[in-house]
């Protein structure tokens, strides 16, 4: 279930920076990815506009702008409660989500160094990022090292790849390899009985939505 790592540091570390290169890569390398920005201020429409009204009644909301998108909902409402409810929420088929910020989070964290700062003895620590410095060749990753860092996510992003991801709500069920295997071909092998238009394909990823039974 590896698949959010934060990059963490304090601030004016270079931790922006470091995000866009490490996307920049996997995209390249034809990941799917996603990212968040974790902050403590609140990001949400002011309650005096109509997607902030909508959001505060707990209804999801959808600014539908110019060549542009922007979701909003209502996190007390709407049962998300951490960074994992959160991937599995808006990212549920990426391979890596990426989450700047979060020093306090317990998440894996590569900890983006600011000048002459010594490694904080923090348990999700499994990298360090210098840009002032050179790497060790291990942990420890200097800025002409950014490829390094992103080759060794992948790596463990690979280790933890499933053919199939189930969410029960927003968080994913845990399964074994061979499980996973056993849900992807039992589905794909439903789906290929049934009748399809050529325009769906048969190719990519699946998606299914099961809500919850209605009662009266």
């Amino acid at each position: 279930m590896l698949r959010i790592i934060a990059v963490s540091g304090y601030k004016d570390s270079g931790k922006s920076t470091l995000c866009r290169k490490l996307l920049r890569i996997f995209a390249e390398r034809g990941l799917k990815t996603g990212y968040i920005k974790r902050t403590r201020e609140f990001v949400g429409s002011p309650p005096d506009t109509d997607s902030g009204a909508a959001c505060a009644e707990g209804t999801p909301t959808l600014l539908w702008g110019d060549a542009s998108f922007r979701y909003e909902t209502n996190a007390k409402n709407n049962g998300v409660e951490d960074a994992y409810d959160v991937a599995g929420k808006f990212f549920p088929d990426a391979d890596i989500v990426i989450l700047e910020g979060g020093k306090k989070l317990e998440l894996p964290k590569i900890w983006v160094l600011r000048p002459n700062e010594a490694l904080p003895e923090d348990a999700g620590i499994f990298a360090a990022y210098d840009r002032y410095g050179s790497g060790d060749g291990a942990r420890r990753y200097g800025e002409s090292e950014t490829e390094r860092l992103a080759f060794d996510m992948m790596e463990l992003i690979e280790k933890n790849r499933r053919r199939a991801r189930v969410y029960i709500g927003n968080h994913e069920l845990p399964m074994k390899d061979f499980v996973a295997d056993f849900v992807a071909g039992g589905v794909r092998g439903m789906l290929g009985a049934l009748k399809k238009t050529d325009e769906m394909g048969e190719t990519g990823s699946v998606r299914i939505y099961i809500g919850e039974e209605w009662s009266c």
